[in-house]
């Protein structure tokens, strides 16, 4: 029930983190201020070492909920379930928000009132593997529009950039517990492909901490999850009407940029599933054809976007030439036929063609350094951090 301050319910699901809990929870309770609460709510999913013991110690100010291991995506559940805010934030124990995140997304939904979701920055610190407390910052790109074609290429911002209304998770329902990985990616492309309406937040940042023990260092699971998700969002192209937004043209070429990204990958670490992916990629381009002609061309981000998508195709391409696919070749000579310019480009210049093209696509430079200064000083181990 909606009340005069509004109340963001923070889930935390924990599973043998015990000892990243702490900076997790006291990054939620720094949020709360005036005309802004916070529900904080740690779901310890079947811990054996001292989570509990972590969790309970902060009292009254945390609600926590115990449960037998059942997985990352299971635990968020029990937190939707439990949770009584206007608004979720979904929060894992070895991630932080940084001063003000929470109040500034509620500013972003006040300005856009018929946003659904509301996605901030966010910094991710990468953890040196020989010095454990030496950390190396990188700003994940936030797409400045359209973020629902981008969730065709890929996952746009770590799950704890997002806040969600109520209501709107409520609609969507549940994680997919079966999801191992990529589980946020899937739920977000629920929301788009069912008209939930995101948008960006500058003025916000979270921080994304990768580290030695991380979910997303399991690459071979990662991968295998990636490489079904490509396919759910070939399915959502074909059979959901006005999804994206942009129109399919644009949903069909950022599914092929993203397909190929992890064709790639795959080609290099477990080589006998490439093929298929690669193939998936070029029928999208194929299938982008078809309806080339409805694309929007006054849009200046979808202009760029169709660049980016199709120059980052070709560099993919390229590495696994010589091409003998049909399907593929085809492909290639659509976009070169479409952009005639990058045919007389070196893999090099392609390369940084593309790299300034993303470039554009993102947030403004100068407000998103603006963000970083602002909380400058709160980010872990800012001594050792370099923003690039």
């Amino acid at each position: 029930m909606a009340t005069s301050t509004p109340l963001v319910s923070v889930v935390i699901p924990c599973y043998n983190y015990a000892h990243f809990l702490p900076d997790a929870v006291k990054s939620a309770l720094s949020q709360q201020q005036e005309g802004l609460e916070v529900e904080i709510i740690v779901v310890d999913d079947g811990s054996t070492d001292d989570t509990a013991t972590v969790a309970q110690g902060f009292g009254s100010t945390i609600r926590y909920i115990h449960q037998e291991n059942q997985g990352l995506s299971a635990a968020r559940n029990t937190g939707i379930r439990a949770a009584r805010g206007d608004f979720l934030v979904f929060l894992d124990a070895d991630d932080v928000l940084t001063s003000g995140t929470l109040a500034s997304q509620l500013a972003n939904f006040a300005a856009h009132s018929e946003l659904d979701i509301s996605v901030c920055l966010s910094l991710q610190t990468v953890q040196d593997k020989d010095i454990p407390d030496k950390y190396s910052c990188y700003l994940w790109p936030l797409k400045s529009a359209h973020l629902d074609m981008h969730l065709c290429h890929s996952v746009i911002s770590p799950i704890h950039a997002f806040m969600v209304r109520a209501e709107v998770a409520r609609d969507i329902g549940f994680f997919n517990p079966d999801l191992k990985a990529c589980e946020d990616q899937d739920y977000w492309l629920r929301c788009a492909s069912l008209g939930k309406r995101m948008g960006i937040n500058p003025d916000g940042l979270v921080i994304y901490r990768l580290h030695n023990s991380s979910l997303i260092n399991q690459k071979t699971q990662q991968l295998a999850h990636e490489s079904a998700l490509r396919f759910k969002v070939s399915t959502l192209l074909e059979n959901t009407m006005g999804f994206p937004k942009a129109g399919k043209f644009f949903g069909w070429l950022a599914h092929a940029s993203g397909t190929i990204r992890i064709a790639h990958r795959l080609h290099t670490s477990t080589p006998q599933f490439a093929p298929r992916l690669l193939e998936e990629s070029a029928t999208a381009i194929l299938k982008a054809a078809t309806c080339a002609a409805e694309a929007k061309t006054e849009d200046s981000h979808l202009i760029l976007a169709e660049q980016h998508f199709s120059s980052r195709f070709l560099l993919m391409a390229e590495k696994f030439s010589p091409v003998t696919s049909v399907p593929l070749q085809e492909a290639i000579h659509f976009i070169l036929n479409r952009h005639p310019q990058f045919s007389t480009l070196s893999g090099n210049a392609l390369h940084k063609k593309q790299r300034e093209l993303l470039q554009l696509l993102c947030c403004d430079y100068q407000r998103v350094q603006q963000t970083i200064k602002k909380i400058k000083l709160t980010l872990p181990s800012a001594d050792t951090c370099t923003v690039v």
